[in-house]
């Protein structure tokens, strides 16, 4: 007698397929928009690091730093200006370089605020957010 092998039939296999990719379109956007999600508050907390060390800078050195002082690079780096024997830093803890936020761009720095003068006093910081979206995300005083 031949014994029969057990195997899953091309019905069957075409089945699993069928519900996998059902499924699939069901999580999928879920699952983007959730990691999406998770991109913007990683950015915003690396904005409010950001905005933490400018805090730092502006304690120690008496203003924000502006572009004459090298803008965020001024966290890192002591600035070559008069009154530099003040700074302390760097004020970025870890990092010899600017961070980027999660889609790989510099972080836009002004002071004064050029963008977004009605809404911050002092300085902005701008990300330009996901790509393909007409919504920057920003942080400043």
């Amino acid at each position: 007698m031949m014994k029969k092998k057990k195997a899953f039939t091309m019905i069957e296999m075409m089945i699993v397929v069928a519900v996998i990719g059902f499924l699939l379109t069901l999580i999928g956007p879920r699952v983007i928009g959730l990691l999406k999600k998770g991109e913007i508050s990683a950015t915003r907390s690396t904005m409010a690091a950001l905005k933490s060390a400018i805090t730092e800078y502006r304690r120690d050195m008496g203003h924000f730093p502006t572009k004459k002082d090298g803008g965020l690079k001024a966290l890192i780096v002591k600035p070559n200006i008069p009154g530099n024997e003040n700074w302390d830093g760097p004020y970025l803890e870890g990092t010899k370089e600017i961070p980027l936020d999660k889609w790989g761009n510099e972080f836009e720095y002004n002071c004064p605020p050029v963008k977004y003068k009605d809404k911050y006093r002092y300085y902005e910081i701008i990300s330009e957010g996901p790509q393909g979206e007409d919504k920057p995300l920003d942080m400043g005083a």
